[in-house]
């Protein structure tokens, strides 16, 4: 409900309308003295204001000027029996929002009271759009699109409750920036937030890395070791790339989400835990199940709630503010001064970036890296830096086609070495391994 603040020395008219005003809905503060109106503002503030313009001891001009002093925001409707050309400019120097002369019929108070009410939509949904844009920040994702202001919907619904969340997207998307603000904005926020990439290291090592060992459970264990799970106590584990875990893993893993209960390899004790788990993945899940590659039992344990992050070719008018922040974050790193030519985020905004968020920092370091102190990044320069085939006869190549030289083309440039590639490419070493045995690559 909003508040409105009305003050008229004729009490004719205030009583008309706070009765008119408090039957549209409003939440009305009516006043015959102005000066106990101003103290009353300062504890309500109120939405909108309907002052008379010629009162005692404070004028409606003054009175306006006040209010504006405490909140710029407010709406305020100036209402009198003297209007003068001048008294309506000076109204307008005092940032009125309106005016009306008395006697005013209803319908000219109802269509002011609309300009206003679409004035404070406009007002609360910009404000909205700012808190959203600064909570993306906060956590570096940035962007202004549907489509990801919709994943801070998400994440907002879902931080408050202790539940399993599963992440969906492509790689370089940003799962663990996501992953990182349902923590951040969880009743666990002041405990550990810990992330394993469950593809980047053998299944060995990602057991022992997660449930931990005892001195002695294989060669090599000089001592005991404590897992993630009990780092995380309290806190938030999230597993990258779960579609990789092993059956023998994904079983183990059910056990946890079943029983909270832990036991280190080697060891012979359960050890309960209490730890909120993320988990993530580029690949289709339904689909593995279907295929039995993945339990179907993990899968409906960890999608109790889900996010899907969608490709930066379904979010474009986010390009022009990711790179500026990664040119930004680059030119302090580096310190460098760099400038952009006009036309560069159409050229950026043309690319499919097959591998998303990820790829457009590197893209961004390296066009910093190679450009001159105080110079200007050119259209030039970033055309070269990407895939001269992405357009072909004005027809745009599928996802998989420009994914597919791509990835040739950065294998060709590193002397075909899959290391180099994968971290130019900015994806996991596994990652690229899976992606050329599906393009069906062989070096000759």
């Amino acid at each position: 409900m909003k508040k409105v603040l009305v003050v008229d020395d004729d009490k004719g008219i205030l009583v008309s309308l706070e009765k008119y005003l408090s039957a549209s809905g409003y939440e009305v503060f009516a006043f015959e003295n102005p000066v106990s109106a101003l103290s009353e503002a300062k504890r309500i503030n109120p939405d909108l204001a309907i002052l008379d313009l010629k009162m005692p001891e404070i004028s409606g001009m003054d009175l306006l000027s006040e209010l504006k002093g405490l909140n710029p925001d407010i709406y305020v409707i100036l209402i009198t029996a003297y209007g003068t050309l001048d008294s309506a400019i000076e109204a307008i120097r005092r940032r009125a929002d309106d005016f009306l002369l008395k006697p005013f019929k209803l319908q000219d108070l109802e269509a002011a009271l609309a300009r206003a009410e679409k004035y404070l939509a406009v007002k609360e949904e910009n404000l909205r759009l700012k808190k959203e844009l600064q909570f993306l920040k906060e956590y570096e994702i940035v962007g202004k699109s549907k489509p990801l202001l919709e994943v801070l919907d998400k994440i907002k619904q879902i931080a408050p409750y202790d539940t399993t969340c599963l992440i969906y997207g492509e790689t370089g998307t940003g799962k663990e920036l996501v992953a990182r603000a349902i923590h951040y904005n969880s009743p666990r926020k002041d405990r550990p937030f810990i992330a394993l990439n469950m593809a980047a290291m053998p299944e060995e090592l990602v057991e022992s890395e997660l449930f931990g060992y005892k001195k002695g459970a294989f060669t090599g264990a000089f001592s005991d070791k404590v897992g993630l799970f009990k780092v995380a106590e309290g806190g938030t584990l999230f597993l990258d790339e779960i579609s990789e875990a092993s059956p023998k893993l994904q079983a183990k893993l059910l056990r946890v989400l079943d029983f909270k209960v832990i036991t280190p390899l080697g060891g012979t004790k359960e050890e309960r835990i209490d730890v909120r788990i993320i988990a993530a993945t580029n690949r289709n899940l339904p689909l593995l199940v279907k295929e039995g590659k993945f339990r179907e039992d993990l899968y409906y344990r960890l999608n109790v709630a889900s996010i899907y992050i969608p490709p930066l070719r379904e979010r474009k008018e986010d390009i022009g503010l990711l790179f500026n922040y990664f040119l930004n974050r680059c030119s302090k790193k580096y310190g460098k001064k760099v400038g952009i030519e006009n036309g560069v985020i159409e050229v950026l905004e043309s690319y499919d970036w097959p591998g998303n968020v990820r790829e457009l920092e590197h893209f961004v370091e390296q066009l910093v890296i190679t450009s001159s102190e105080g110079g200007l990044v050119r259209t030039e320069d970033v055309r070269n830096l990407l895939i001269k085939t992405t357009l072909e006869g004005g027809r745009v190549k599928s996802l998989k086609e420009v994914e597919r030289e791509h990835i040739l083309n950065v294998l060709k440039s590193t002397g075909y070495n899959k290391r180099e590639t994968a971290k130019a490419l900015g994806i996991d070493l596994s990652t690229l391994y899976r992606k050329l045995k599906e393009m069906g690559y062989e070096k000759k």
